[in-house]
């Protein structure tokens, strides 16, 4: 059996917080795949500030996440995991996304042709002080509107709830790990 390449990208500042001890409990669920992690906010990279170089190029002007991008395309699963903060992404999360300018750009000016023909699948954690649903809800329609340029599919998303108070950690962990069976 081949290795499943798995890329976790964590965007939580926490060590500790449930949005990382989720992740780090998928590193251990999963370790006989190829792991990779990029921690949003332990990596530098700058944001996208729309030069459309990557209009013209096929690849952005800023070389920082070039590394990152590999990984990204050439994973079999992929998993997002982000705090719910003020209603949507964690800002460094919120980041990265916006650097898939270039897959986007490179769709609509190659005349929707994906840049990325490798079809990879996708998880989303997240993990919120209240209920969360709504965020989780709107988080879960920007991934999939980006995932559709990406050659992505979303195959399952799990919302840990109630941080703040009692929260559903051990009941989302065990939908994380049933979620990572069934990939």
């Amino acid at each position: 059996m081949d290795k499943k390449k798995i890329l976790i990208i964590k965007g939580s500042a926490r060590k500790d917080g449930f949005t990382n001890r989720l992740c780090n409990e998928t590193e251990n669920f999963s370790a006989e795949h190829e792991i990779n992690v990029f921690d949003t906010y332990k990596e530098e990279f700058l944001p996208c500030n729309g030069c459309n170089y990557c209009e013209k190029n096929g690849k952005c002007a800023k070389r920082d996440l070039d590394g990152f991008f590999e990984k990204f395309e050439n994973a079999d699963l992929i998993i997002f995991a982000s705090p719910v903060y003020n209603g949507t992404f964690s800002a460094p999360m919120k980041s990265l996304l916006d650097r898939f300018q270039v897959y986007y750009t490179s769709f609509y000016a190659n005349g929707k042709i994906q840049k990325i023909k490798k079809r990879r699948k996708a998880i989303f954690i997240a993990a919120a002080g209240r209920e969360g649903k709504v965020s989780f809800e709107y988080m879960k329609s920007q991934l999939k509107c980006a995932f559709s340029i990406l050659n992505i599919e979303l195959v399952n998303s799990v919302l840990c709830a109630y941080t703040d108070t009692q929260s559903t950690y051990i009941e989302t962990l065990e939908e994380l790990k049933r979620s990572l069976k069934d990939e």
